[in-house]
């Protein structure tokens, strides 16, 4: 990707404590004209993209978002994401890839994933956010005395400015005009595709939904034409690929993270579906 200025802190995997909040990725990066960052996906954590100038497209689960200065875009855990810079006002922007322990915040960003599934709603404006980002990445960069307390502070409070600016908003209605069945289904495929790396057994589905797994799957296949089932394996070898064009996991990890029984079911899942095997994609990319 074609890039002015480029500060990133940390590796994909490094994943160090700072009090209650588990740091991924931290960095600024300011992109050339028409500069693109390929599609990715988010293991199990949320990204801050506070704009701090020019303009550019967001893309989320193949949905765009127009955004510009000011603007603080929030990405949920197993997002496929992408960010293409604007080429008159090319873009600049800090990053925050995190997860907090706190059971209070950890439910309140949950909540806020449940609603926010539109890549139109992801978007939140404050400026509070974007200073403490800006302190952070220069705190981090510094090294200096109490530095882990600090970055404990500055990370607690842009959580929760997070969370706040959030709530501060009606809550936005995420289908219009759909019959109950196919509310049902939305609420299916967004649990699969929130929890994409969780999931270990798709009856949990009925515990989180209230209904009996049976009644679930005849109104998914009734309404879609398709499994629950077929859409999770689906969703699963998509994430399965994207991780491999990335290149930062190795394909038994790639299986781990996937809940695969094995490195082997993996594979013969994945050359089905793609007719290739999952090292020798990787060996293409």
């Amino acid at each position: 990707m074609d890039k002015k200025y480029h500060i990133d802190y940390m590796h994909f995997l490094d994943q160090p404590r700072f009090g209650e909040t588990i740091l991924f990725q931290l960095g600024r990066l300011h992109c050339m004209p028409c500069a693109v960052v390929p599609e990715h996906t988010h293991l199990n954590l949320y990204e801050l993209t506070a704009v701090t100038g020019g303009e550019g497209i967001v893309t989320t689960n193949g949905q765009d978002a127009a955004v510009r200065k000011g603007d603080i875009y929030l990405s949920f855990p197993a997002d496929f994401h992408r960010i293409e810079s604007s080429a008159e006002r090319p873009l600049k922007y800090d990053f925050f890839a995190f997860r907090t322990l706190s059971p209070e915040l950890e439910g309140a960003l949950k909540r806020i994933t449940a609603q926010r599934r539109l890549s139109s709603q992801r978007i939140i404006r404050n400026d509070k956010i974007a200073s403490d980002l800006s302190s952070a990445i220069a705190e981090f960069g510094a090294r200096n005395d109490y530095r882990e307390e600090i970055l404990s502070l500055l990370f607690k409070q842009i959580t929760l400015y997070v969370i706040r600016s959030f709530q501060a908003q009606e809550s936005p209605v995420r289908h219009k005009n759909v019959s109950s069945a196919e509310e049902l289904c939305f609420q299916i495929m967004d649990y699969i595709d929130i929890n994409i790396y969780s999931i270990t057994g798709l009856t949990v589905l009925a515990q989180e939904l209230g209904y009996h797994y049976s009644y679930l799957s005849n109104v998914f296949k009734e309404t879609t034409g398709g499994t629950i089932s077929e859409y999770y394996q689906t969703r699963r070898l998509e994430t399965a690929k994207l991780l491999l064009s990335e290149g930062a996991l190795k394909c038994g990890q790639i299986a781990e993270v996937l809940n695969y029984a094995s490195l082997y079911s993996f594979s013969k899942a994945f050359k089905q579906k793609y007719g290739v095997s999952p090292n020798n994609f990787k060996k293409q990319r």
